[in-house]
């Protein structure tokens, strides 16, 4: 079974993640051979790359306890007023899910910024067409993300029928 959020990635396509994504360059041939090395996919094989679990969704997903898709949550979205540790925060230009592991506070109590941790927002790309980069896989810590740059703003899953 296909995780959720991957398909709301994969459905966005080129488009949703050419705005930023799309600028990375391709990835060195050796870089690539790593990759593929360390994952067991080829390049080109979209079925692999989802069973592998290494996309944004497959991490959010891990870290919010879900044990397949989502496992019975829904999603809300959430304010940045409100944004908690445990929220994920969304990049619409990448087409992109972190973990929000921390909220930075400003001295009046609010939030100003997060802490993330996510799958795949790498520097190149290993596959494009799939939207594997060279950090397919490899956790990834993001401090201090403004949040006018979590373009998509945040969603909190939530136990109960979606």
């Amino acid at each position: 079974m296909i995780p959720l959020l991957v398909l709301v990635v994969l459905a966005a396509g080129p488009s949703g993640h050419e705005l930023d994504a799309g600028r990375l360059p391709v990835c060195s041939n050796r870089l690539v051979g790593s990759v593929v090395r360390r994952t067991g996919c080829m390049v080109g094989d979209g079925r692999c790359w989802i069973r592998s679990g290494g996309f944004c969704t497959h991490h959010v997903e891990r870290r919010l306890g879900a044990s397949g898709p989502l496992d019975g949550m829904r999603l809300e979205r959430v304010g940045p007023e409100d944004v908690r540790a445990g929220d994920i925060a969304v990049f619409s230009s990448r087409a992109h899910y972190a973990y929000v592991e921390a909220v930075v506070k400003d001295g009046r109590g609010r939030p100003i910024a997060v802490d993330v941790s996510e799958y795949n927002f790498g520097t190149c790309w290993v596959d494009k067409e799939f939207m594997v980069t060279d950090r397919y896989k490899l956790l990834h810590r993001r401090r201090g993300i403004a949040m006018r740059d979590v373009d998509g703003g945040f969603l909190r899953a939530r136990r109960g029928a979606r």
